[in-house]
């Protein structure tokens, strides 16, 4: 009788035991199959965002390449004698308004914050992941240095050193023309770096999307 009683308790318990491993293993899969989703669903909102930025950095290379031909145009004609026109006046505008790029991070911050990187474990995709988003501290360097000139020289001239009454009479409003086309002209070398810089951002981008692609496959 007591054989007997020791060979159902040892049943019972390795049925119990099989019950609980089941369960764990079960448990387990729909973990690892949630986490999949999460994972796919964040490189998929991560390719949109860098896909955003790519068509930002393209606008923005764009306007830079309209200053670049407006700083053509205003450098010959400060401080030459010759006759000027409501064109130079759109021109120096044209140069003055400035083009940010915010790029749209939401969800790399996302990932970061909430320790969800953990989740992609390629090391090749996070690593792309990773060096994309420090490309782009590099590229807002050069945006900032950029209207740091537009803000403190170039809007600063055309607040203290023109005097537009002067457009009435048909004359330039500009009132130190040298000292504009040294700032134009130091403008020129900040516009090469934004576009430039803006150009690796956009092949960073290009980059990350390749490697997400492969990964979403």
């Amino acid at each position: 009788m007591a054989k007997t009683t020791w060979k159902y308790t040892l049943r019972e318990i390795i049925i119990v035991i099989i019950g609980i491993s089941i369960a764990f293993s079960m448990n387990k899969c729909a973990e690892n199959a949630k986490d999949n989703n999460l994972k796919q669903q964040y490189l998929i909102n991560l390719k949109s965002d860098v896909e955003a930025d790519k068509i930002q950095l393209r606008k923005n290379i764009e306007a830079i390449n309209n200053k670049l031909n407006a700083c053509a145009n205003i450098i010959p004609l400060l401080n030459s004698g010759k006759k000027q026109d409501m064109r130079l006046m759109q021109d120096v505008f044209t140069v003055l308004e400035y083009k940010n790029f915010s790029p749209k991070n939401i969800t790399y911050k996302t990932l970061i914050n909430s320790g969800d990187l953990k989740l992609i474990e390629d090391f090749e995709l996070k690593t792309a992941i990773q060096q994309h988003y420090s490309n782009y501290e590099e590229l807002q360097d050069a945006y900032v240095r950029h209207l740091s000139i537009i803000q403190d020289y170039l809007g600063n001239y055309l607040v203290n050193n023109a005097d537009y009454d002067q457009i009435q009479n048909g004359n330039s409003p500009f009132l130190d023309e040298i000292k504009l086309k040294n700032i134009v002209r130091a403008l020129l070398t900040t516009f090469d770096d934004k576009k430039d810089a803006s150009q690796i951002g956009m092949e960073s981008c290009d980059s990350l999307i390749k490697v997400i692609n492969s990964a979403l496959d």
